[in-house]
């Protein structure tokens, strides 16, 4: 009982806060579309198809500028992620972060828009997510004190992963504050105390990639991000649906985000690649494991459950609650079929040890014996219609737990009865038992009747009955009485939903000391669940284990998109770029695979860093910071930006933040100006990209270009030969040295409309150019430099593997002295060509 003046103040308390509340309300500000609040003051956000992924920004200013502080939550997903990062004026890793985790319901801070700073932010993510919920707010609420507090009370210490470092970020503090009001402000949620897994994320123990080179890569496409659950297409289009074959809605979410943001620790993917040698080589275990993770439900939502409390109290929420426990009880008895198979196993690889041994933790026995006391859920695996569906949920707590909920259950049992009886007497009396004819249930109508037949438009119902709906063979009707059952079953199922909700509050209650196990519960399945995916693509396709390196090494490579598609007909292509030769030059007709070779690259890359094995016969490569591409661009009249334009955009974000760590792929770089223009800029691009030392594959039509090897020992000249029949044995095939066929583009000019004398014309034009570029001097002592330095690391690499495979003695080994004779004489055989080609040039 309060006393008057606890009353008294306790009541101010609530006046304030609800003034607060609306206070909040009342300032945020849509910047893409109409005001957040309509003419009567009422909160008017409205949900993007994508906006259960809540994402809070606050940029730093003055001695901060620069910085971004975010805090990022799923409403659907238990947890909170913060970070804060030094970012570009463009802001492309915020972009990027934004993209990956598809948080599309974006608050910003509104401050002094004189300082442009804010305006900027707005009118970049404006830009990037036109579609997007973009809203401001007040910057007094962005604080960093009452964050920490928030932070501190909520945050389980157990499951979470906060440095004492994160504890002085004030900007993602602040992120947070306003992140947590707002979650309560439009979803009406609150979290229990020390119940919240809160991460810090980190931008430098992943590879950034671009999210414009996401589509141009084939890495994902719009239809993959906007599923929300795995479905196997006919039609494997990208990157992620070639590997894509979990089970499970958080594997696939795992393998997503480690596909847009593939690893840089060294050790977890060997450790993913030593779990996925071992599955391979037990097929029988990996098979089993699949089926029975496609059993289990998703822990996620289960754990929101546990872990929100809400203002409001609704037979809805009631019958979600007991829903998410039955998920949750059948899922622990998956979880004790995948610990009995992997402990029987016996596996040796650390990853899965050590997700085994989370699945051992007693708590789940604890969780199990509290539902087994309360919940009965043997009609889990009867029929799956709508009425056993409704049953299973009705009868989920066991009988003689509580009394109101039992004399519920009499009168439900009773009105079935009458229900099933009134069917049956109005179906003898109307249609003088029809078989055609018989009582059915959904969801959405409650009972009704249902008549089959191939005459639904034509056949008649006699006026006794209501609410009559004719499809292709059916018609469904209603009567009366079968009406006022409905109405009375309807309170009966809201009666024994609420009833059965207090014994579900008690059972999460008694389970709150054993939260932290469902989230290493939900961590390890996905984690296993991405591990069984990836080891069945790795079996299905001629794959092999990559190592790392400082060369980008690879034999016999193939595109996984069209190896996926047609292994026998895909084409096969080596990669070779090293410390000391980092840069490869591509040229080559029209369709002749370059761009393809270029997405090859950049896939293999990506797939050897999440732990994947590659489709190819050898491959050693260096782990990337970053993944650079600027592919084909047309204009984009939305943004106001020319192709030119687009491309230039994005070859300055390269020449900026690209490093000796980065894998850049360009393709017809400055293609949509004039040849001068085009060439100058190319080859000043090249220059700079050399002095960054980043790993470097060109592809471009400019011939010119590839005369920078002559300047330099650190490129290789590669190019493709035309399609005809004389190739037939070399097509798609990349081959060492500068493109030097004929122009086989015109054959598809010949194949439009353009008259025969303007194409003629064109032809000897091209003939003359031609001859002036082939006419360029040679530097003769630069091609046998540069053949010098690339067999020098080909030894020192040939020495290193035979050195670890075979020991100290391995020049004693017949294929180590067999492959180094191999080298030598191509070494001596290359430079008797130059010299061969120099003396007839003289």
């Amino acid at each position: 009982m309060y006393s008057n003046k606890s009353f008294q103040r306790r009541q101010r308390q609530q006046v304030a806060e609800s003034r607060s509340e609306e206070k909040f309300s009342r300032s945020l500000v849509r910047l893409n579309a109409q005001s957040l609040l309509d003419s009567s003051g009422n909160n008017t956000t409205t949900k993007n198809v994508n906006s259960d992924v809540v994402i809070v920004v606050m940029e730093g200013r003055g001695s901060c500028e620069g910085h971004i502080g975010i805090a990022l939550h799923d409403t659907c997903f238990p947890e909170i992620h913060l970070c804060e990062f030094v970012d570009s004026r463009e802001y492309t890793t915020l972009k990027t972060m934004i993209n990956v985790h598809e948080a599309f319901d974006i608050v910003i801070q509104n401050g002094n828009e004189e300082r442009g700073s804010t305006k900027l932010l707005g009118e970049a993510l404006m830009t990037a997510f036109p579609e997007a919920s973009l809203q401001s707010i007040s910057s007094k609420y962005f604080n960093s004190e009452r964050g920490e507090r928030q932070l501190q009370s909520l945050m389980n210490a157990e499951v979470s992963t906060v440095s004492e470092g994160c504890l002085r970020r004030t900007l993602a503090l602040g992120a947070l504050a306003v992140l947590l009001k707002y979650i309560h402000e439009t979803r009406c949620v609150f979290f229990r105390v020390k119940s919240l897994r809160i991460k810090e994320m980190g931008v430098n123990d992943t590879c950034m990639i671009d999210f414009v080179s996401w589509e141009s890569l084939e890495i994902v496409d719009a239809d993959d991000a906007s599923k929300a659950r795995k479905f196997q297409m006919k039609q494997k289009r990208t990157l992620m649906s070639v590997l894509n074959h979990t089970v499970t809605t958080n594997g696939y979410r795992l393998l997503r985000s480690s596909v847009l943001q593939p690893s840089t620790d060294v050790y977890l993917i060997q450790s993913r690649q030593e779990a996925i040698e071992e599955l391979i080589g037990k097929p029988q275990l990996k098979d089993k494991l699949r089926r029975t993770l496609s059993r289990a439900h998703e822990l996620d939502r289960v754990i929101a459950m546990c872990i929100q409390t809400s203002t409001s109290w609704t037979v809805r929420e009631s019958e979600a609650k007991i829903n998410q426990i039955i998920k949750l009880m059948h899922t622990l008895k998956v979880i004790q079929g995948i610990r009995t198979l992997l402990h029987s196993a016996k596996m040796k690889s650390n990853i899965l040890i050590e997700k085994t041994e989370f699945l051992k933790d007693p708590r789940f026995d604890q969780i199990m014996n509290i539902l087994v006391e309360k919940v009965d859920d043997s009609l889990l695996d009867g029929k799956k219609n709508s009425l056993h569906l409704q049953n299973t949920k009705c009868y989920a707590i066991r009988h003689f737990v509580a009394v109101q909920l039992d004399l519920a259950r009499q009168t439900y049992e009773e009105i079935i009865r009458n229900v099933e009886e009134t069917g049956a007497r109005e179906i003898a009396e109307y249609f003088h038992g029809n078989s055609s004819v018989r009582l059915s249930f959904s969801q959405s109508r409650g009972f009704h009747y249902t008549f089959v037949t191939r005459q639904a438009e034509s056949v008649t119902i006699p006026r006794y009955f209501l609410d009559v709906f004719r499809n292709r063979t059916t018609v469904t009707f209603n009567s009366r009485k079968v009406i006022a059952y409905n109405d009375r079953l309807e309170q009966v199922v809201a009666e024994m939903f609420l009833a059965s909700d207090v014994i579900v509050c008690d059972m999460i209650e008694e389970m709150q000391p054993m939260i932290p196990v469902l989230y290493y519960a939900m961590d390890a399945l996905s984690s296993i669940d991405f591990l069984c995916g990836l080891a069945t693509y790795s079996d299905l396709r001629d794959t092999c284990k990559p190592t790392f390196g400082p060369s980008f090494s690879i034999s016999q490579g193939r595109h996984p998109i069209l190896d996926w598609d047609d292994s026998e007909k895909t084409i096969t292509n080596d990669t070779c770029l090293t410390r000391d030769r980092r840069f490869g030059i591509i040229t080559g007709p029209n369709m002749a695979g370059k761009s393809t070779y270029l997405k090859q690259t950049a896939q293999l890359a990506i797939m050897a860093q999440i732990g994947c094995f590659i489709p190819a016969n050898y491959a050693s490569l260096p782990i990337f910071n970053r993944i650079f591409s600027r592919m084909g661009h047309n204009d984009e009249l939305i943004r106001n930006k020319s192709a030119f334009a687009s491309e230039m955009s994005d070859a300055a974000a390269i020449v900026q933040y690209a490093d000796k760590n980065s894998l850049v792929v360009l393709d017809e770089l400055a293609r949509s100006t004039s040849t001068e223009e085009g060439i100058a800029i190319t080859y000043a691009i090249c220059e700079k990209v050399l002095k960054l030392q980043s790993y470097t594959f060109l592809a471009t039509h400019f011939l010119d270009i590839a005369a920078l090897a002559n300047y330099s020992n650190a490129i290789d000249n590669y190019h493709f030969l035309p399609q005809t029949d004389e190739n037939s044995t070399k097509k798609h095939k990349l081959l060492r040295g500068q493109y030097r066929g004929p122009l086989y583009g015109f054959e598809l000019v010949e194949l439009s409309t353009i008259p025969d004398e303007v194409i003629e014309h064109a032809q000897s034009l091209a003939t003359e150019l031609r001859a002036n570029v082939e006419d360029t001097e040679r530097d003769y002592d630069s091609e046998r430099r540069r053949i010098k330095v690339y067999m020098n690391h080909r030894f020192r690499e040939c020495a290193e593997y035979f050195m670890d495979t075979h020991g100290e003695k391995w020049k004693e080994e017949k294929e180590a002295i067999d492959k180094m004779k191999a080298l030598r004489k191509y070494l001596v055989d290359e430079l008797a060509k130059i010299d061969s080609q120099e003396q007839m040039c003289q």
